[in-house]
């Protein structure tokens, strides 16, 4: 079961990183847009947390996508 959060947690990770970089949007810039923390912003992108629905709901708002462009 914990592979699964892992590939889960990986995909989210990837994804976002993806997507920033082809909107030139820093780390820093999705922290601004999205109001979500620069640690938090963080713990996820090192696949530290998993985050909720609503936060990457914020996340796809930020980068111009929809969840279910997202995934």
């Amino acid at each position: 079961m914990r592979d699964s959060y892992l590939q889960i947690e990986k995909y989210i990770a990837d994804t976002i990183t993806s997507l920033c970089e082809k909107r030139d949007i820093s780390k820093y810039r999705l922290s601004q847009l999205s109001g979500i923390s620069q640690s938090s912003l963080g713990r996820i992108m090192t696949q530290e947390n998993l985050p909720s629905l609503i936060t990457l709901e914020k996340i796809c708002t930020a980068l111009g996508a929809t969840l279910s462009q997202f995934f």
